[in-house]
């Protein structure tokens, strides 16, 4: 397998070690190799030889060089072997500037060191066939940062090429000095994947340093590094009932919204009104084949609902959802799909457990941090993967709104699914909105594809190619679609966090139990398939008695009952009404009309559920 090739001047700096654990953490192997005094890069190299060498080195080590190696043909090995070759950490220094004009024959001119307050970072259409997805957009973070930029000159016919830049100064740049391939970036700000993160960070606020390496490693090496085997999207709208009309949202509106471009949704509906659906009106909307599912959005959906931490009555309230939505499909004929969206995006780590012991495929949130968590619980390498699995090692998929295009157009490069979230009042000036939306989704990615929601979540996986018949599978779900559509054989090694292997009771592929093993915190297994073969996995846990409260109580039930009927006038009727809507919140919140009370502890039995 190909490697990275990392040159130090002996001991590593903490720069060099994070670009180390990041294309670690992206699934490229690396090697160090340092440059004392003396010694010829050459004799370091190749041992043994790669077929295209990838080098990287910072701006000092390279400025190390230039004393020592002060020819213009000393780096030629270099060039003539083809390399990638990314130098990282430019600065204003004139150590700096002269190392790189030196490597460049004079295209990198000088190197400044702008304010950047305010900064806008932009990806020129220019520079495509490095940032795909990312092509044409720009961003901007909340956080003053100062990232130094290139003085270019032009050469004709090798002009240096800017892939990113900084308001309107580029900061990562490709040089082609055939067959060698040079990736320049300006600063040492190279992010750490052990980075823990607060809810209220996010990871948008590192695109500027994520994106330029992910788009060395993408360019370099290809299949190689962890990568997705298609982009996916999906709406999910929360809250409405199914009728013909919830609010702005419009069903018959919805649905040849979807028609017409071509997308698909998910309905993130309430257990709790799972009696209230008609069955001619539920096969009318969902029917005739129409890409509109439903999903399962908390229990009664009150205030707080997953955010405790009591496990019985979670495991409790996560069954009685599934329950209902059993019932409901009994009803009406309508099938469900077992992926909860979180209400008011609130959760405890409890709560995933709960969701794990129910057999939920997954959780879908605006969140991936418990509301329980302290800072550390994840880092910034957790959001590199399609999924946060930390917790129990159930998945949770996160979602935005749609809002800043650059937000999905990362989670495509990466190769995360798009999840969009969307309420009624998102509709009440129309879909045109989110058809523009939409559109620009189709511009930044043209292959992309809307399957139903656990179908997608269970091909959802990141593939690694080590040799050719070889390639290493991470996969999220517990009941996970593989497909071979490579060109021949292929034997696949599949890994799944599992940070508590005593859950685990068997492995099954086609349901038929399989040999498998646990390796730290992962589950492996093999499995060898040939051209176009589908196999079924799924992870089976241990069973685990249901223990149940006997009864929340009347006080409880009218509770929810009076909740659910407050949530419901807001929808329908006082959205319409702005001025209406701002008293009557100001008035709840006062009056905590709509926190219905959800005790601690309740008494308990382990008798079988009963309806509810």
């Amino acid at each position: 397998m190909r490697h990275l090739i990392l040159f130090s001047g002996g001991v590593l700096t903490a720069e060099e070690q994070r670009l180390l654990n990041f294309a670690d953490w992206m699934g490229v192997r690396t090697k160090t190799v340092a440059i004392d005094n003396g010694s010829m890069l050459s004799q370091h190299l190749f041992s043994p030889p790669d077929s295209r060498p990838c080098l990287a080195m910072s701006a000092s080590v390279l400025a190390l060089l230039y004393e020592r190696l002060p020819e213009p043909k000393s780096l030629d090995f270099i060039y003539e072997n083809g390399a990638d070759f990314l130098i990282f950490g430019g600065s204003d220094s004139p150590q700096h500037r002269n190392s790189l004009s030196w490597l460049t024959a004079g295209a990198v001119c000088g190197v400044a060191s702008p304010s950047a307050d305010g900064a806008v970072f932009d990806l020129p259409n220019s520079s495509r066939i490095f940032s795909r997805q990312l092509a044409g957009l720009s961003f901007s973070i909340e956080c003053k940062v100062s990232v130094p930029t290139f003085e270019l000159r032009c050469q004709g016919g090798r002009d240096p090429l800017p892939i990113m830049r900084i308001n309107g100064r580029p900061m990562f740049v490709h040089l082609e000095r055939a067959p060698c391939r040079l990736f320049l970036l300006a600063g040492s700000d190279i992010p750490d994947v052990a980075e823990p993160l607060h809810r209220s960070d996010g990871i948008e606020g590192r695109y500027h340093q994520l994106i330029p390496l992910l788009i060395f490693l993408r360019h370099s090496f290809g299949k190689h590094r962890w990568h997705s085997p298609e982009c996916t999207a999906r709406l999910i709208i929360d809250d409405p009932l199914l009728n013909e009309k919830y609010g702005f949202l419009e069903y018959r509106t919805l649905l040849s919204s979807m028609q017409r471009n071509r997308f698909g949704t998910s309905i993130a509906f309430i257990p709790w009104n799972y009696r209230r659906t008609s069955k001619r009106t539920a096969l009318g909307l969902l029917g005739q084949g129409a890409d509109l599912s439903i999903c399962i959005h908390g229990c009664d959906h009150i205030n707080n609902e997953f955010k405790i931490t009591d496990q019985e009555l979670l495991g409790w309230k996560a069954g009685l959802a599934i329950e209902r939505m059993q019932r409901h499909q009994v009803r009406t004929g309508v099938p469900f799909e077992e992926v909860m969206v979180f209400p008011q995006g609130w959760f405890s780590t409890a709560a995933v457990g709960a969701l794990r012991a129910n057999n939920y495929l997954a959780a879908v949130n605006s969140t991936c941090f418990p509301a329980d968590i302290e800072r550390g619980a994840l880092n910034l390498g957790d959001f590199l993967r399609p999924a946060v699995t930390r917790f129990h090692g159930f998945p949770i998929f996160q979602r935005h709104y749609p809002h800043r295009l650059i937000d999905f157009a990362f989670n495509m490069f990466l190769g995360r699914p798009s999840l969009l979230v969307a309420h009624h009042w998102d509709f009440r000036d129309g879909y045109q909105h989110l058809e523009e939306f939409l559109q620009h989704l189709r511009e930044v990615e043209p292959e992309l594809s809307w399957p139903p929601l656990s179908a997608q979540l269970t091909r959802s996986c990141m593939m690694r190619y080590v040799e050719t018949d070889l390639i290493d599978v991470c996969f999220y779900t517990k009941r996970f679609q593989l497909l071979n559509s490579h060109t021949n054989s292929v034997r696949f090694r599949l890994a799944k966090q599992e940070p508590d292997s005593s859950l685990i009771r068997a492995v099954r592929i086609d349901g038929v139990d399989a040999p498998f093993s646990v390796a730290g915190d992962f589950l492996r297994l093999e499995v060898q398939m040939d051209l176009g073969q589908v196999k079924e996995i799924e992870v089976l846990d241990h069973p685990r008695r249901a223990v149940r409260p006997t009864s929340l109580g009347a006080s409880y039930s009218m509770g929810v009952l009076f909740h659910r009927g407050l949530s419901e006038f807001k929808d329908k009727t006082l959205t319409k009404h702005p001025t209406a809507l701002k008293v009557a919140r100001a008035l709840a919140r006062t009056l905590k009309l709509w926190e219905p009370y959800i005790p601690e502890r309740v008494a308990s039995s382990t008798s079988d559920r009963v309806a509810h």
